[in-house]
């Protein structure tokens, strides 16, 4: 690489961005809907997969979207405390070990052989993209309804939106026209606080933007256990959904809270 040239993302770290994007919360989007989606996800990426099962499903999601808030701090953002202590409790009961290699490089392992977590090989890919020296330009896009992982290949790690065609054209576009724009953007730390937003409420709980939308306005069908952890996750982050529907109609228009 030239001197000054933008840096290439290196793969250990672009499987952590692709597993934050299983997600698109801009369109609803999800590639983990069952156990069985998120097993094949890790067979694809020669990670074992064996005893995937549902429960496995909602803590996967957990700490996806833990994850997600850990980039949204790369960017410059005030992590919510709250979903970082989701993401520790994600990982609490997930069995790892310190080990060194030969060459005296140090990496986690699971424990446990056949009993191990099946979401061990996940948290074993995050330390070691953890470890690598671009880890900080891994980030989440500043968009509130977007939120995309994306690696900042700007010269001095200053990025703040997935794509500057579109993203952040669209929020730079809004301000020149005098529109508000203020909703659609995470404030950055130390300048507002965040208001919790459906989004927010659905990666807590592990749902779809639309599982949250059913509860808050009533209507499908919500499994009774699954209406009770939106429902828990709405509490905790204090959710106002008059506020959070307008954003996200405003931010994306493909998902509706009412």
């Amino acid at each position: 690489m030239s001197s000054g040239a933008s840096p290439a993302e290196p793969p250990q770290i672009a499987l952590i961005r692709d597993l934050v994007n299983t997600v698109e919360w801009q369109e609803d989007d999800e590639a983990w809907p069952t156990a069985s989606r998120l097993a094949a996800w890790m067979r694809e990426r020669s990670m074992p997969a064996a005893g995937v099962s549902a429960a496995h499903l909602v803590r996967g999601r957990r700490i996806r979207e833990g994850l997600r808030e850990v980039l949204l701090s790369h960017a410059g953002h005030e992590p919510r405390r709250a979903a970082i202590e989701d993401l520790n409790d994600a990982l609490s009961d997930i069995p790892l070990t310190l080990v060194f290699t030969a060459d005296g490089a140090a990496r986690v392992r699971a424990t446990g052989g056949r009993d191990a977590n099946p979401l061990a090989p996940i948290v074993e890919a995050i330390h070691t993209a953890r470890q690598h020296a671009g880890w900080q330009r891994l980030k989440a896009c500043s968009r509130d309804t977007c939120r995309w992982a994306y690696w900042d290949s700007s010269r001095n790690g200053s990025g703040r939106w997935c794509s500057m065609e579109g993203c952040g054209n669209y929020v730079k576009m809004r301000r020149r026209n005098g529109r508000d724009s203020d909703s659609l953007v995470i404030p950055q730390a130390g300048t507002a606080d965040r208001v919790a937003t459906l989004v927010d409420v659905a990666s807590r709980a592990g749902v779809s933007a639309k599982t949250v939308s059913n509860v808050v306005n009533g209507a499908g069908h919500v499994a009774e256990p699954t209406r009770a952890r939106v429902q828990q996750a709405i509490d905790e982050l204090g959710y106002r959904p008059n506020l959070a529907a307008r954003q996200l109609r405003t931010g994306a228009g493909s998902a509706s809270a009412g």
